[in-house]
């Protein structure tokens, strides 16, 4: 007997939502989501955490390395030391876990959107079909993470001699904060769209600004619940337990899950459905209502190669979540 789920059949899909129900409010369908998906979470972030112990352990080692490299900063009368092996050496295995965000993203983003999928072969099906472009974006966050930290912490210490610094911290301080809003849209726009790298990165900064309320939000909420553990949790004296069985459990699964759900309503608003419209326009004519004009100015869409003649073939579609060219839907299908 399956127990939560996790050990059940999953290569039946559930009977889905009725589209004529009324829609209900984002907190009750998040919940609702969330208790009928739990054993499947449970699922996902066990898959999850094959590759983050071997990151760990990676890491791990790097930290008992003999050779440590230590900074001194100026603060003050005095000066600070920094341990840059461990700031900088000992968090680069993260970057290898990055591909599998992946998989990761892709069945919590149909969760998020109310469709089924197959928790273990669309999980290793999409980190093989998207790893590229997540490394990619892991090496990238990994850079910008060494230069603003050292620049937050240079320029911080660097107040205790001047104001000026001030100034120069605070624009580190504010671009962290700007990059981390973009990383919310990235990985769901990797596994939704056939788009450029640099594409799905213009269209993730421009949504960092255009959905600064739900940024936010994503923010606070996970910063109280991580103060919740660090400061609530030693007080029953079960802090390692705790921490342990929700990472083991739920961490990876849950957090995803929550982004997907808060910011996909957003990437589907500026960027699916004036696809869809422009689509149907193509198909029967110009609808009677005009495209929102900053839909149409600032977003990016899925390439088109051809001319306005080209063939039904080189069209794009919407296919199982996934926007693509007809010919490559068609190859899609039959790999199935």
């Amino acid at each position: 007997m399956a127990f939560l789920g996790i050990f059940g059949n999953y290569n039946k899909p559930g009977p889905g939502v009725n589209k004529d129900d009324p829609p209900k409010a984002a907190p009750v369908r998040f919940f609702e989501i969330l208790l009928r998906k739990f054993g499947q979470l449970v699922q996902l972030n066990l898959i999850f955490l094959i590759p983050f112990v071997v990151a760990v352990v990676l890491m791990f080692l790097l930290f008992l390395s003999p050779t440590h490299f230590m900074l001194q900063l100026p603060s003050g009368d005095g000066a600070i030391q920094v341990d840059l092996w461990v700031m900088y050496a000992v968090p680069l295995p993260l970057v290898l876990l990055s591909p599998f965000t992946a998989g990761l993203t892709f069945v919590t983003r149909n969760y998020a959107r109310e469709e089924h999928a197959f928790v273990w072969s669309d999980f290793w099906e999409n980190v093989k079909g998207n790893w590229k472009y997540f490394l990619l974006n892991g090496f990238i966050v990994y850079l910008v993470y060494v230069v603003l930290s050292f620049s937050i912490m240079y320029y911080y210490n660097g107040t205790s001699r001047s104001w000026f610094f001030y100034i120069p911290f605070w624009l580190c301080l504010v671009l962290a904060v700007f990059f981390l809003f973009a990383q919310y849209y990235l990985p769901v726009m990797f596994v939704t769209f056939e788009l450029k790298f640099s594409q799905a990165y213009r269209n993730a900064l421009i949504l960092a600004l255009a959905g600064l309320g739900r940024n936010l939000l994503i923010t606070v909420v996970l910063g109280v619940l991580g103060y919740l553990v660090y400061a609530v949790v030693p007080l029953v004296g079960l802090t390692i337990f705790i921490l342990m069985a929700l990472v083991v459990f739920l961490l990876f699964s849950l957090v995803s899950f929550f982004i997907n759900f808060t910011v996909y309503p957003l990437v589907e608003r500026y960027l699916i459905k004036p696809y869809q419209r422009r689509m149907e326009e193509e198909k029967n004519g110009p609808a009677p209502l005009k495209e929102d004009p900053e839909e149409a100015r600032f977003f990016a869409q899925p390439e088109e190669d051809g001319e306005e003649d080209e063939d039904d073939e080189d069209k794009m579609v919407y296919v199982n979540g996934r926007l693509m060219k007809k010919s490559q839907a068609k190859n899609h299908m039959q790999d199935q």
